[in-house]
């Protein structure tokens, strides 16, 4: 089976960029921080140490598609033939761009040229942290893995993202009489590209607005509709995600009630955490994301880079 991976990533320290966006901005420029907020934008290097620990934790891989408005970065080697750099244009429909709605340009992953039909997606602040092999991400009959945890969203209804995944569980309750309540676990997802264009037919009324949105807002879709959709189909195998996730003998149970080496599926951190280090050796996770919100201060960044950097020294073959 041929897996891909599939990153969307952006400069967004580019002043060539910056002056894009800032033109398409709405005209009173009264944008909610979570929408269009420095925070969803930012870059800190990210994307290369989460390369590293590709290859490190999953090089069975076949290759990686990086979607960018028409960026590369500066260190990626991209006459390695196992990476190939994406443009909007080749994907989205010219009409509608530019894009700074990471929802929309997600609507038009399948149209990557050459994508396997098994792949995986990822934002840049998300990293492989121990080995995987492909059964991690796909069942025997080769069925995406669908990682939920419980969370109550419903507490959260002011946050876009929350409310955004309740809307989309709705959609497909309302289309299927049934749809789980739990909420994505917000790090590397499985997917099927046939599931993904039957799940954006069967809706393609819903989404018509996500797709002419050049930023975010409370009515666009999120993938996270094409893993509720396979999951009442009964396409995708559901698996969800505790902090006891690894535990095999009563010992370690013992171990986790204390708070060490639970040894989760995936674990989401807030990057903005002083105790890094103290997080990822309590629950030991296979994948972890590295969550950028408007609480980051500048001195944070530099402790992630740190961080990254201590976590994965040895440069990768995507590089220079």
């Amino acid at each position: 089976m041929d897996i891909d991976l599939v990153y969307l990533w952006v400069d967004g320290n580019d002043p060539v960029w910056l002056t894009k966006k800032n033109e398409f901005l709405p005209a009173d420029r009264q944008v909610d921080p979570q929408v269009a907020g420095e925070c969803r934008y930012v870059e800190n290097d990210e994307l290369r140490y989460s390369l590293r620990s590709v290859e490190k934790f999953a090089p069975w891989i076949r290759r990686v598609y990086i979607v960018t408005d028409d960026q590369t970065p500066a260190w990626l080697d991209t006459s390695n033939l196992r990476i190939r750099v994406v443009s909007h244009r080749e994907i989205m429909p010219a009409e509608i761009l530019p894009v700074f709605n990471s929802c929309t340009i997600e609507l038009f992953l399948p149209r990557i040229p050459g994508l396997a039909e098994h792949f995986l997606y990822a934002n840049d602040d998300m990293f492989f942290s121990r080995p995987v092999d492909p059964g991690f991400f796909f069942d025997w009959q080769g069925r995406p893995i669908v990682r939920l945890k419980v969370q109550s969203l419903k507490k959260h209804d002011d946050d876009i993202y929350c409310h955004t995944i309740l809307r989309m569980q709705d959609l497909v309750r309302a289309r299927y009489g049934r749809c789980s309540s739990l909420a994505p676990h917000h790090n590397v997802d499985a997917y099927r590209r046939s599931d993904f264009l039957e799940c954006c037919e069967t809706f393609r009324a819903e989404l018509e607005h996500t797709k002419h949105a050049r930023f975010r807002s409370r009515d666009d879709w999120q993938r996270a509709l094409v893993l509720y959709d396979a999951l009442a189909r009964g396409r995708a195998s559901l698996r969800k995600v505790t902090r006891f996730n690894k535990l095999r003998n009563p010992l370690r149970l013992l171990r986790a009630a204390f708070g060490a080496g639970c040894g989760s599926d995936s674990r989401c951190i807030p990057a903005y955490l002083p105790n890094l280090e103290s997080i990822m050796e309590k629950y030991d996770p296979s994948l972890f994301c590295l969550n950028d919100d408007v609480r980051m201060t500048d001195e944070d960044r530099i402790r992630v880079r740190t961080f990254l950097d201590t976590r994965f020294p040895e440069k990768s073959s995507f590089e220079k």
